[in-house]
């Protein structure tokens, strides 16, 4: 999973939506989501630095993770 998570990329494509992407096996696959919530977290650099105990995503990599299984599910790629 740390893998994919160091390629993962966002691209906003609209009003809350944005294109997200991974690469594996050199190839990209990529879907488009409204998890605001987990964009914000997962591309955040300070995201760690608060506490965010009570908050959705209580860790920049649970939204990463977040991120990456939504593109594996939407692509139907199981681990």
């Amino acid at each position: 999973m740390k893998n994919l998570i160091e390629t993962l990329r966002s691209k906003k494509t609209g009003y809350g939506h944005f294109s997200i992407s991974i690469e594996m096996n050199n190839e990209e696959f990529k879907t488009t989501t409204t998890n605001t919530m987990a964009i914000d977290a997962a591309f955040d650099d300070c995201y760690d630095d608060e506490d965010n105990s009570g908050r959705y995503y209580e860790s920049r990599e649970e939204a990463q993770e977040a991120l990456v299984n939504e593109i594996l599910r939407a692509n139907e790629i199981e681990l």
